[in-house]
């Protein structure tokens, strides 16, 4: 009796501990930041890079590579966080791209609602998540908020693949 009062006492405290985990973890995902504006480059054509920033900073360094690749293709790079005060309007641009982080099979909340948020048709878009797993449920999810008649084009890259996402951009 006393051996199953234990195990039960740390079953619950790991239940805890992981509902812990799990709050904290969608809490700092879905938060949204301060619009921060950087504009890279002077090229002819223009795009616009809109990506949630991660907790820990993995998807800052993948966000100012591509912006820099970019911006030796000839675009001029505007960068900026999501954010219900933005003013973007997508339709003036020759290059969408979102991207975040992945957190428990999902972006953040932020960058979902922006791109629901905006109205725009023929486009090219470019999806982009950092991960560690393989697998990208979160891409999925993303793509359902781009809207109807864009081409949409999606990669996962694992921290550190910078290099990947430059190029599969440039593609």
């Amino acid at each position: 009796m006393r051996l199953w009062l234990i195990l039960l006492l740390a079953l619950l405290g790991v239940g805890l501990a992981l509902s812990t985990v799990f709050y904290w973890t969608a809490r700092q995902r879905d938060l949204v930041r301060r619009p921060v504006e950087k504009t890279v480059g002077c090229g002819s054509r223009r795009a616009l890079l809109i990506y949630q920033p991660s907790n820990r900073g993995k998807n800052h360094t993948a966000a100012r590579a591509l912006a820099a690749a970019l911006a030796g293709a000839g675009y001029t790079v505007t960068v900026n966080y999501p954010s219900p005060v933005l003013a973007y309007e997508p339709q003036d641009y020759d290059l969408l791209l979102f991207g975040g982080s992945a957190y428990i099979g999902t972006v953040g909340r932020p960058l979902k609602e922006y791109l629901s948020s905006l109205h725009f048709r023929d486009k090219p878009v470019l999806l982009f998540v950092v991960g560690d797993l393989e697998q990208a449920p979160e891409l999925a999810g993303l793509r359902l908020c781009v809207p109807e008649g864009n081409h949409i084009r999606s990669i996962k890259i694992r921290p550190g693949e910078e290099r990947k996402l430059c190029r599969f951009a440039l593609n």
